[in-house]
């Protein structure tokens, strides 16, 4: 197996390109992003792209997160716990209700910008929206429970 160190990089690459053909590698990565993003597009379609946005982003963090203190719970850990409870609960809704795809005139813009706020660390949309709409409808529910067992 060949190791990453051995692979060149995709910078290299662009200025390979640049060099053989007296273009800047600006135009090849453009080209490239622009490919990249037709194939998600045509292949995916705009849930894809909402998807996309939706998970990779706040992924990334959660493990960032996870990996900041391994023993300890960080403080951005409630942040994105809550950010995939309400993200989980979206996706779960929008499977249920898949009439309201066509309903919602631009939904996928809609959802981006929904999804974008929930987790935008000036807003913490997830946490405003789990406190005021979420945990009302469910902590008697779990208190509930606790009493019942």
């Amino acid at each position: 197996m060949k190791s990453l160190s051995l692979v060149p990089s995709i910078s290299e690459r662009f200025k390979e390109l640049e060099e053989k053909t007296g273009h800047p590698k600006v135009y090849f990565f453009l080209g490239a992003v622009f490919l990249i993003a037709s194939f998600i597009l045509g292949f995916g379609g705009l849930k894809l792209v909402t998807d996309l946005v939706g998970f990779l982003y706040p992924a990334y963090m959660s493990f960032k997160s996870m990996e900041s203190s391994p023993k300890a719970v960080p403080d951005d850990a409630t942040q994105w716990l809550t950010y995939w409870v309400i993200f989980s609960s979206l996706s779960v809704t929008e499977g249920l209700f898949t009439f309201i795809v066509k309903l919602i005139p631009f939904y996928y813009g809609l959802k981006m910008g929904l999804i974008i706020w929930l987790y935008h660390p000036k807003t913490t949309g997830a946490e405003v929206l789990y406190n005021q709409v979420v945990r009302p409808k469910i902590l008697p529910h779990l208190e509930a429970a606790k009493k019942s067992e």
